[in-house]
């Protein structure tokens, strides 16, 4: 059996800020005290630091072998290996590891059994689809010609005018519709 992976050093520090955030009181004016945005390990995205990135990405590179040899069976429920690639998948992922790493700390059973029985099922269902795209090899973004459209200056003229138009419905909206576009 695989251990699950221990998080580094700093990561192990911004959880700690996070926890320290999540009970409030004088322990959260202190990690508010500096000001700076902290970090959650679950959003790669949010994660500025190019060194805790960079752990935070070998810490899932990990947990996905992880899960792989110790949490599937069949081949069908495995995490592909092209999972880096697709960014919903790695939010997806991201989040199971968060939720398996907080459940492994509890100090009872219950957390692990509830990711064991509800977080594990939904994440396979709700990811098969992208999962199975790439059994056999990468498959590009299938959604990616409707986002092109989407971007297209028409469009996004046409959805910014829509927007403003109902802004324009509320008190004093030539001022908002001022400041919207000033910034």
């Amino acid at each position: 059996m695989t251990e699950f992976p221990d998080v580094t050093p700093r990561m192990a520090k911004v959880y700690e800020q996070l926890h320290k955030l999540a009970i409030g009181g004088h322990s959260a004016d202190e990690v508010h005290g500096d000001g700076e945005i902290i970090p959650r390990l679950w959003d790669i995205t949010s994660i500025h630091d190019p060194q805790l990135r960079s752990e935070t990405w070998k810490w899932l590179e990990s947990f996905v072998y992880w899960f792989n040899t110790q949490q599937t069976w069949y081949s069908h429920d495995q995490i592909p290996p092209c999972w880096p690639q697709h960014p919903h998948l790695v939010r997806d992922i991201a989040t199971l590891a968060d939720q398996r790493r907080t459940a492994g700390e509890a100090p009872t059973s219950t957390a692990l059994d509830e990711w064991h029985r509800y977080t594990i099922p939904n994440f396979l269902e709700r990811t098969r689809t992208a999962r199975q795209g790439c059994d056999n090899d990468h498959v590009p973004w299938p959604g990616k010609p409707a986002h092109t459209r989407h971007i297209t200056e028409t469009n996004t003229t046409r959805r910014h005018s829509i927007i403003d138009a109902d802004i324009a419905t509320l008190p004093h909206s030539v001022t908002n519709l001022r400041r919207l576009h000033s910034s």
